[in-house]
This record gives structure tokens, sequence and C-alpha cells, in this order.
């Protein structure tokens, strides 16, 4: 099997590992690439990215679809018998040229839809050129169950074939590291964090422990809270290891968000305090590594931070724990991508 892969950031090429780096966004010469590792061994997987070299990227950042990738896929598309789009960015702009194609000279479209589209919004202008992007008729996976009620109402009849397939983690790569443990609480993320209800809460709580964060740097440092800029994914690796336990505070949509992060977490043997959104509770409803706050409560997030303070004792008992839910509940990237390639040959 032959298969298009069209991420939505830069994959960096290199003849040997690049251990800052996280797999999805480095293809090493002679190794499977990311998932693909799981997938049957006669499996061919070539990869097109958003071209970061290109003086036309910040454009089509700002327009929100990769149109160099998509052409460029466009023309290569009747050599593989699967093109696979990461993301809504990558993956209209084909579909939507995949229409100039009769059906049958089409090599099988996915996208792997972790934005519901456009974030999940009904815009008429935008759901009408989403709507003609469909009629190419892409199968479509999602990390989210909340986005099949989306597509039924928003996109009825275009969506022929999709599946939830939820998000796995690489526990190869996240595992707990033999790092000492330090007084601090981490959180980390760049996007679609609710910092906010987090600093709210952390402010009003008794302790000496301090709050690291990663990856905004809007927040001023002070006090027991310090932020720290966007790191690689070795060094992030080690705050992780060293930390009581971690926090993703997120707000609410209705697509796929922030998984990777309380996963990998998780993983490396960490107990999380992650918000109840729709993105998260298909994942962490019954974990017992993972705490749940209500969304954009201050008082839920202090509780909570504040029972974990109390049980430094029990974190390590509670972090074994967290990782032994993403294997209770199938949430390790293998599964993931033997639930993806089963999907294609149901398609086949």
């Amino acid at each position: 099997m032959r298969i298009l892969f069209l991420p939505n950031w830069t994959v960096v090429n290199s003849d040997t590992d690049v251990p800052d780096l996280q797999t999805p966004d480095k293809y090493i010469k002679g190794k499977p690439y990311w998932f693909f590792k799981y997938f049957p061994e006669d499996t061919q997987v070539d990869v097109i990215d958003i071209q970061a070299e290109s003086q036309w990227l910040w454009i089509e950042k700002k327009m929100k679809f990769y149109i160099r990738q998509a052409v460029s896929a466009f023309k290569k598309a009747r050599q593989y018998d699967v093109v696979i789009s990461h993301g809504a960015q990558s993956g209209l702009v084909y579909a939507l040229l995949s229409r100039l194609r009769r059906k049958k000279s089409r090599p099988l479209h996915i996208i792997i839809d972790v934005g519901a589209m456009n974030g999940g919004r009904n815009n008429r202008i935008e759901t009408a050129i989403i709507r003609s992007a469909l009629k190419s008729h892409p199968a479509i996976i999602y990390h989210a169950s909340i986005q099949q009620k989306y597509y039924e109402t928003v996109y009825k009849g275009l969506i022929e074939q999709s599946q939830f397939i939820p998000f796995g983690v690489n526990i190869e790569e996240f595992y707990p590291l033999e790092l000492p443990q330090e007084d601090y609480a981490l959180s980390f993320g760049s996007s679609k964090r609710d910092y906010q209800t987090l600093l709210d809460a952390w402010r009003e709580i008794d302790a000496s422990t301090r709050l690291f964060i990663i990856g905004d740097t809007s927040i001023k440092s002070g006090g027991n809270i310090a932020s720290l800029p966007k790191s690689s994914i070795s060094t992030l690796k080690r705050y992780i290891a060293g930390s009581l336990f971690v926090v993703i505070p997120l707000p609410v949509f209705n697509y796929s968000y922030g998984q990777m992060s309380f996963l990998q977490s998780m993983a490396m043997g960490k107990p999380v305090i992650v918000t109840k959104t729709p993105s998260s509770m298909d994942y962490l409803q019954n974990a017992i590594g993972a705490f749940l706050v209500n969304p954009y409560d201050k008082e839920d997030m202090k509780n909570k931070i504040e029972y974990l303070l109390a049980r430094k004792d029990q974190l390590d008992t509670l972090g074994k724990k967290a990782r032994n839910d993403i294997e209770v509940y199938h949430l390790e990237e293998k599964t993931m991508a033997e639930r993806i390639c089963a999907f294609i040959k149901t398609m086949k």
C-alpha cells in the first residue's frame, strides 16, 4: 500500500535521529514515519508537509489553507493508493481539487479532522466552501466523538464514511524517566489553554510549591509562578519527569485538542488535572490517574490542586495508575494506528 501523507505542520527529513523533535515532526531515512510503523511491512509512506521554507507560508497560515501543499499532492496523487490529510487546512483544498478527476481515477482520500473542519463554526460562507470540497466525498477520522453530531447536522449527506478513532500516545517515546522529583507542578501548551483559571486558582493556594508554565510567554513570572518559553520535546520531557503532577487547563470547544499533552504526561507516569471538555471526556472519564475539573471553575481547580499537594507521598502511585490508564483504555499510538489501518481496509 502506497500512502501520501499531508500534515499541517513541518516535518524535518534527516539521515539520523533528531532527539529534540517528537516523532510526528521528523522523518528519519530508512525508518517508518510516525504511527505508520505499525502498518503492514509493505506500506510505503511519502510526506508532503507545509513547506516552511516557502515565502508564501505566512499568507497560507493567515488564510488557514495550505494551497501549495494540496497542489503538489494533487499532481502526485495517482501514484498512491491513499492520500491522508492531517487537518482540514491540508485536506479541504486537496478535496476540492479532487473533484476535477473522475471518481474512479482518484485514490482514497482520508481527512484526519482534528478541528471539526473550521473550528466547528456554522458560518454560511465558510460552510458553503467546505460543502463544495466535501462533494469529492473524503472519508473522515476524528479524535473527539462530539464531532459526529456536527457532521450529521452541518454536512449531512456529504460525509459518507467517518469513524471516531481516539488519539494514541507513543508509550515507547513517552515513559517514566528516572529523574529526581522536584517541588513544582507543571502546565504547558501555547494555544487552546485556559491559563487564567489555573493562575487564579494557584494564587489562592497557600503552599511553597511552584507552578511552571511552558509555552505562553505572555504570562508574567512572579511569586511561586514561573513562565518559561516553548521548549524542545526532550526538554519538556525532563520538566514533566521532575514535576509532582501536570495540569492541562482547557477552554471549551467541540472538537479535538489538548489530548496529546495530557496523554503524554500520563504515559510518563504523572497524575494529571484536566478540564472536563468534549475533547477530554472521551479519554479520561473513567481514568484513575486523572482528575477532572469543571470548565472555568477556579474553586474546583483549586480544590483538585490542593488535593494532590496534600498527598505528595501518593503521587508516584497515582502516576503509575495514570500510565496504566493508557494501556487499560487502549490509548496507545499502536492501537490508533491499527484502527486507522483497519478503517482504510474497509474502504479498499
